[in-house]
């Protein structure tokens, strides 16, 4: 009986400490699983904020540029503006590529289900890609059932951007042949029905190893596709993603070396039929709205003699945008679209400089200076001198351009000052010059010191302020508006700070952020910025020295800016 006794005193123990391991083990999953709301609670107001900030800029962007090339512009400046749309189109892209992902991540993605007429939608997806096929020399048209419904109800904002996305890419991938657009019903119950909409290409195709790659996001089937083709790998993970949140299927069959046909189902309501009767296929034919502009027109006549440099660069924006900026220093130019055209062309021609793009399709830039250092010595001549160009601004992109024996690096987008101390510093005596005048100016005018400590007297961003008052013309009423609300902010920002009301300090904060910006105070706008985060967070205990350094930082814009009005 001692000892039944003694062996149940003992499981009640190991009882107990199993109790107070679980209980533990409880409060730290609950302490995670609070971390983790609060994490994705963050994630989201990040994902608010970031939306609004990032879009609204570009927006501008591509507005104003709509409203530039509405104007009376010689040839030159409308290619310039309309390379300025396109570039700020495709950036807009990726930016929402990325947002809509991490909207989908968050669980935070939203339909908008509507009426949408199907063949319309169609026809303009066919007009939209007239010229991309066309460019391609690759015919892209989409073959309807004749029988399908006139109008559904869904997304048709996001069915438009999978299908953008599956024939975008159809076309990127076809060097020759058809691009295929099909929409059929594959099972019609009532006032509901499923459609299949499948494109279909004429390209490389997809190995089977490599198709569990396609719809994983940021990832490519190898390597060499995103330097040839570009891109950040989210497209098809993004279109997967809205499929399913559609309530439909996505796959892919292809066969390689014989093309590829990418597919996906949804089952939508029927607003209206057809009066169309019988089965059969409509054709529509992509077409082309506007005919593509020559970059001939915009380019400047070369000049005999002088420094002749080599553009080593893939993408038609950045090699016309170099291009411009040497031609008109007094350079003469040669283009290479990748590095097997580069080799090739110092092997004809003595360059006095090479910019050499990293990533190209072909042959990347690390293998054609290795061959073009080669190439040099086999023909007896002075090794060429290649500055890197690049959007990798990693220490390992740095590292690997001096392994090759590049001279100097230049990150994407280039800078004209940076540009200017490459040409500076390997071709001196070239009088090469590609900092204007006005360049310099706006430079100058960010030097301001303080007369008794020599320090800068408030961080201006010089190029900010200088197009600031170049758009503004007479900037003298923005000046005293803001100088004269300055110090009402400062004590409305203050007192809602000391009774601890977030919401007041938060939109004080904002509002003062947006308007010292627009000056290119960056340290003032960006300490309002941490106090607006403070406050969206609910966490104002350390806001004290904050406060401090921003009334600092006013007391030294309002000098700044008072010395300007000064000036008139």
């Amino acid at each position: 009986m001692g000892a039944e006794l003694e062996h149940l005193r003992k499981q009640v123990l190991e009882l107990r400490t199993d109790l107070a391991a679980l209980s533990e083990e409880n409060a730290r999953l609950q302490k995670l699983s609070r971390q983790a709301d609060a994490a994705n609670k963050a994630k989201s107001d990040f994902l608010a904020m970031i939306s609004h900030e990032i879009r609204t800029p570009m927006n501008g962007v591509i507005g104003l540029t709509e409203l530039l090339l509405d104007s009376k512009l010689d040839p030159r400046q409308e290619k310039f503006a309309s390379l300025i749309l396109a570039s700020a189109r495709n950036l807009l892209t990726l930016i929402n590529s990325l947002l809509d992902f991490s909207k989908i991540e968050a669980e935070m993605m939203e339909l908008e289900i509507a009426e949408f007429d199907l063949s319309g939608l169609m026809e303009e997806l066919m007009t939209l890609f007239g010229l991309a096929g066309r460019k391609k020399n690759v015919r892209v048209y989409a073959e309807i059932e004749s029988g399908l419904a006139q109008r559904y109800l869904g997304d048709s904002f996001r069915i438009r951007q999978i299908l953008l996305n599956l024939v975008g890419n159809a076309i990127k991938f076809t060097e020759r042949g058809d691009v295929v657009l099909r929409v059929k019903s594959i099972r019609s119950d009532g006032d509901r029905e499923t459609l299949r909409m499948e494109v279909q290409d004429s390209g490389p195709g997809i190995p089977a190893d490599k198709m569990d790659r396609l719809f994983k996001p940021f990832s490519q089937v190898d390597s060499s596709s995103t330097r040839r083709y570009g891109g950040t790998g989210l497209g098809l993970s993004i279109c997967q993603k809205l499929v399913e949140l559609m309530g439909g299927e996505i796959g892919v069959e292809s066969t390689p070396g014989q093309g590829s046909t990418f597919w996906f189902t949804l089952r939508l309501s029927v607003v209206a039929r057809s009066d169309s009767a019988g089965r059969g296929k409509v054709t529509v034919e992509a077409r082309t709205l506007q005919e593509p502009v020559s970059f001939a027109e915009a380019e400047p006549a070369e000049m005999e003699g002088g420094v002749l440099i080599l553009i080593v660069e893939d993408d038609e924006v950045n090699q016309f945008v170099l291009k411009m900026i040497l031609q008109g220093a007094g350079a003469r130019v040669r283009i290479a679209k990748n590095g097997r055209e580069a080799v090739e062309m110092t092997s004809n021609e003595v360059f006095d400089l090479i910019f050499m793009d990293c990533q190209m399709p072909v042959m990347d830039g690390f293998e054609a200076t290795g061959r073009i250092y080669a190439q040099a010595a086999e023909l007896g001549r002075k090794r060429p001198q290649v500055v890197a160009l690049t959007a990798d601004a990693t220490s390992a992109t740095r590292q690997h351009c001096k392994e090759v024996g590049m001279n100097d690096y230049l990150v994407k987008p280039v800078d004209f000052g940076k540009l200017q101390g490459v040409l500076d510093n390997w071709l001196p005596g070239s009088g090469l010059k590609v900092v204007s005048a006005r360049h310099e100016t706006m430079e100058k005018e960010g030097e301001k010191v303080h007369p008794a400590t020599g320090e800068p007297s408030v961080p201006i961003d010089a190029t900010v302020f200088a197009k600031l008052k170049q758009n503004m013309g007479n900037i003298d009423p923005v000046i005293r508006v803001f100088v004269d609300s300055l110090p009402q902010r400062l004590r409305q920002l203050e007192e809602a700070a000391g009774r601890l009301d977030f919401e007041v300090v938060r939109r004080t904060a904002h509002t003062l952020k947006g308007s010292s910006s627009q000056f290119g105070a960056v340290g003032l706008a960006g300490l309002c910025q941490r106090v607006e985060n403070m406050a969206k967070n609910k966490k104002l205990e350390e806001v004290g020295p904050f406060l401090a350094q921003i009334r600092k930082e006013a007391g030294a814009m309002t000098v700044f800016l008072t010395e300007e009005l000064d000036k008139k």
